[in-house]
Parts: C-alpha cells; structure tokens; sequence
C-alpha cells in the first residue's frame, strides 16, 4: 500500500478534528448538563425525555388544580360553619323566646335579634368566590342564590348543579355544592293534622323528640301508606291510641285539672273533663323549606300580640326543632367538603411523589454523570494534545527523506 504525504495530513487533520468533535460535546455537556440536544443525539433518550418531561407537566398541572379545589372548597366550608353559629345563636334566642317572665316587649327585642342574625345567614347564603361567583348557586354562579321577593319571602335561584374538578388521572373530586341542594331541601320538623268529634279546644306538639319516635315508627311514605292514628277518649277519662292498622299501641288518662291529654309529645287540650269522642291524627308527609322563610314566619308569629302565649310556645318549639334541624344538614354537608379536602391533600401529596419520581427518571435518561463527564472530558483534552503533537511531528517530515 502507498502511503503519500497528503495522505499523512489528512489522517492527522482527521484525527485532531475528530478529537476536537469530542471534546466539545464534553464541554457543552458539563455546561448544560444534558446529555443530548435533539433527536439526532439520541432518538430513544430523547423519546423517554419528552414521554417524562409531559407526565411531569400534568402532575404540575394536576396539583395546580387541586390547590385551587382546596382553595374552594376551603371558602364554601367557612361559610358553612358560619351558618351553624348563626343558627346555633338564633337557637338560644328561640329558648329565651319561651322563657314565662317575658313580656310582649322583650319578646319583640328577641326577635328583632333573631332577624338580624336571618340577614346574617341571608348574606352567607349568597357568598362569594374571589372570582364574584356565587359558590352555592350551581352552574348559575353569576346569579345570587338567594332573593328576597316582594312578599317579604326568600327564593332560591341556584340550580341543583354541581363542579368537580380532576385532581389526578384517575380522580374526579367535587368542588361545589348547589344551594337548592343543602338550604332549599332541608327537612322541616315532623307535622300533624288533628280533626275531632265532637271538635276539641286545640292540639300542639310539646316535645318533638318523643313526637320524632312515634312519627318514625308509624308514618310510611308508601304511595297508598294509611297514616293516620286515631286516639279514643272514654267518658271516665281514660283513652288509648290505635295505629292505622287499628291495634292499640298505647293507653292513659286525661289530666282532668286542666283537661289535657299528653301522649308522645302530643297534647290536645279538651273543651271539658267530661269530654267523650275521638280523635283523629294524620301524620303529615315530610316537609321541606328553607330556614330563611322559617325564621321570617316565626318571627312574625312571635311579635304578633294576638297569639296566646301557649301557641306561641308550640310556634317557638317547632321552630327550634327546624333550627335544629338545619344545623344537622347543614353540618352533614360540612363533613362531605372536609372528606373532600381531605381527597385533595392525599392527591396532591401523591401528585408530587410521582411528579419526583418521573424527574429522577428524566434525569437519569437525559443528565450526565458528572464525575463520569469530568473523567471524559480530561481525557479527551490529552486526547486532542496528543493528536496536535503527533500532527505537528508528522507536518515537519516528507517521504522524500527517506528516497
């Protein structure tokens, strides 16, 4: 094989440039860290780049997200128990309310209490995000949730609509719940309608506790349901009550001092002692409203002077037993929201596992070693010396001086 002098150059010119190739890929790895720039450096590692660099982004994204659920649910879960002590202050003014030393004027200072604290719920009703969304009006978030009307009533205007939110690939978490849901279809205290022959002086409910039980065990929502006790009064005095079925579930005997008649928080007031007939007790169905309208009407009733005080007590209890009733529901929704937030915080720390660990991974396919890369790149610098020094022997000789 000839071996000429360009041939010498080339393969030196070659070998230096083939070098200096190299040391410059050393060099700009150690500045930026990266392992490859494009594709064409590493087709698979760059592939696995991309692949981790999107799963890191919709974790980032994901946490974004479920930072401002918290955000929200955080806001609805304050208002919320800003309703429960408004409530439970309007109930401690409705125990006042039936306190025997009252008179007509303290009775008007207590409700005017109880109406400033109404407004109160009134304007948490029709709470605000930061954004001016209505948070309880559903998909009406624009819309108040709550209007007073020229009647002096409340209607709701939220729809029964809800948000969520996805929090991670696989996780879909409520962020809103409609007012129509938690303030318009609260349960109001159990009712009856009583009819009697001959007719009697009047009927109230004194304890809804023990009118509860015996409103649970008997009334049935059933379509063609008979929910009607029918209660028998002898002319001794004595009485007994029969289920809808008919079969007693229960005896006693008037009061004949004020001739009254007391059974499972029932009483019906007789025109006499000697009063003989029955009496007829239909469990109403279950109602629901919304305390706005509730606290309005009870209002009303407390300052009007024509009541007596015995039906303003009936009026007064059922009124605590619907407060008492709301701050249940609404409490009930309290602990749905915090079992969300709590999804949330569970979500995102898991989030930020997975985003950590697809970093690692990222890093692993698209970072150098560094140590691994100083120990290359010294090397390639004698490497390129080396190549310099055989080049610069090799330019100095000629095969001429070997002819």
């Amino acid at each position: 094989m000839r071996i000429s002098t360009n041939m010498q150059y080339k393969n030196g010119l070659s070998y230096i440039q083939d070098s200096n190739s190299k040391l410059d890929i050393l060099q700009r790895r150690a500045y930026d860290g990266k392992k490859f720039q494009t594709a064409g450096d590493d087709p698979s590692g760059m592939a696995n780049y991309v692949k981790y660099t999107g799963a890191i982004a919709a974790f980032t994204q994901y946490s974004k997200d479920g930072g401002i659920a918290a955000n929200t649910l955080a806001e609805e879960e304050t208002a919320l128990k800003s309703m429960w002590d408004a409530l439970s202050s309007i109930n401690t003014r409705l125990q006042q309310c039936v306190d025997g030393t009252n008179d007509q004027n303290n009775l008007n200072a207590l409700a005017e209490d109880i109406l400033q604290t109404r407004d109160q719920l009134f304007d948490l009703m029709n709470t605000k995000n930061t954004d001016g969304e209505y948070i309880f009006s559903g998909a009406r978030s624009d819309v108040p949730t709550y209007s007073l009307t020229s009647d002096g009533h409340y209607s709701c205007q939220a729809d029964g609509s809800t948000r969520s939110v996805l929090v991670s690939p696989n996780v879909t978490v409520q962020v809103s719940d409609s007012g129509l849901n938690i303030f318009e279809n609260c349960k109001t205290a159990n009712s009856m309608n009583v009819t009697a022959t001959p007719a009697i002086t009047t009927s109230l409910i004194s304890n809804y506790g023990d009118f509860g039980d015996l409103y649970t065990q008997y009334y049935s929502s059933a379509v063609s349901a008979v929910n009607n006790l029918t209660l028998d009064v002898a002319a001794d005095g004595t009485f007994s009550i029969k289920d809808p079925a008919g079969n007693e579930i229960g005896t006693g005997e008037m009061d004949k001092n004020n001739s009254t008649i007391t059974y499972k928080g029932m009483e019906f007031v007789l025109p006499d002692s000697n009063y003989t007939g029955t009496i007829n007790i239909e469990l109403e169905a279950p109602k629901t409203d919304n305390i706005l309208n509730i606290l309005t009407d009870t209002v009303a009733k407390i300052k009007d002077e024509n009541i007596s005080s015995a039906d303003k007590s009936a009026i007064i209890a059922e009124s605590q037993k619907d407060v008492l009733l709301a701050m249940d529901h609404y409490d009930s929704y309290r602990g749905k929201v915090g079992a969300r937030q709590n999804v949330i915080d569970n979500v995102i720390s898991s989030n930020t596992s997975l985003s950590d660990i697809k970093t690692e991974s990222r890093a692993k396919v698209s970072e150098v070693d560094t140590f691994e890369n100083t120990s290359a790149l010294a090397q390639a610098k004698n490497q390129l010396e080396i190549s310099r020094q055989t080049y610069s022997m090799l330019s100095k000789q000629s095969l001429f001086n070997y002819i």
